[in-house]
């Protein structure tokens, strides 16, 4: 400690105000995601599970199990997987110089995919649709693996959330007679991949110049066909059913989080993040504070 102290006398005023100023930063860094996570604990605690069929319109939290929706399956394209929703990362080994003679290895990201289709989650009552667009998405199944047979080597890392698997979710309730732009975009996108799956059939209806290829303004007119399918379909089942949906609220004070860890795990999880990041506030704080008080008695 005394050398420690030592060269932060040694230090210019630029130097050590510079780095003072990097762990301040820290610091309060540690201390905002203290705050944020000790009210997500208590969010998640506090927050009294609803019935899908009689929940109130606003932010709650549900209990059930998730399910496709009619139409193509959702398929995680690392392994296959069928599933409600993915996360995936490539990544490749790179070897780099440090400039100090020595060579070290690190992870290189590829590519990376997060699924923003949406699906179903369903209780005991009824079922509500999950749109799974910007949610903290917290999964128990989480799969990484590599491969050495190339070069560079790589590392998949995927997760996951099955159908069928209880699933934990926290959001903004809607119930609707109908849906907005971002939802028919997303089942449009459904539509026509579920068109390409029979590219015969695709090229018969709008393949108009017989050249055996979609052009542009082809693709056009089947965007525009699949758009007024969904919105017909949506029409026709809001007049049977009211349409429920789960999403992230503009309150940012109001996380949107799905999970398959169970809802006392996740209280946990939050508790020990919040405690954690508390330590290395006080820790930072309490080095700040020294390190003032070594530098004042220069």
């Amino acid at each position: 400690m005394a050398r420690v102290a030592s060269e932060l006398k040694q230090l210019s005023d630029v130097e050590f105000w510079i780095g003072f100023s990097v762990v301040f930063v820290i610091a309060a860094y540690a201390f905002w995601r203290m705050v944020c996570w000790f009210q997500h604990s208590k969010l998640i605690e506090n927050t009294p599970t609803a019935r899908i069929r009689s929940a109130p319109q606003g932010y709650i939290e549900l209990i059930g199990e998730a399910k496709l929706m009619d139409g193509p399956p959702i398929v995680s394209p690392l392994s296959g997987t069928r599933c409600t929703w993915y996360e995936y990362k490539i990544e490749e080994k790179v070897r780099e110089y440090d400039g100090k003679g020595h060579f070290r290895s690190r992870w290189r990201l590829v590519k990376e995919h997060i699924s923003e289709e949406i699906f179903l989650l369903a209780d005991d009552s009824a079922e509500c649709v999950i749109d799974p667009d910007e949610a903290t998405v917290i999964t128990r199944d989480k799969r990484v693996w590599h491969n050495h047979a190339i070069a560079p080597p790589r590392r998949y890392t995927e997760r996951t959330i099955l159908e069928g698997e209880p699933v934990y979710a926290l959001g903004l309730f809607k119930t609707v007679a109908s849906v907005e732009d971002n939802t028919i975009r997303k089942q449009v996108s459904l539509k026509l991949r579920e068109w390409k799956n029979d590219p015969n059939q695709l090229l018969q209806r709008y393949d108009t110049d017989r050249d055996a290829e979609i052009s542009a303004k082809e693709w056009q007119k089947a965007q525009s066909d699949a758009t007024l399918a969904v919105k017909r379909d949506i029409g026709q089942r809001a007049k049977m059913k009211q349409l429920s949906m789960l999403r992230v609220s503009p309150h940012k004070s109001q996380p949107y989080i799905l999970s398959t860890v169970p809802e006392h795990k996740l209280v946990s999880r939050y508790q020990r993040r919040a405690v954690l990041a508390m330590v290395g506030f006080m820790s930072l704080g309490a080095m700040l504070v020294w390190a003032i008080n070594q530098r004042l008695v220069m």
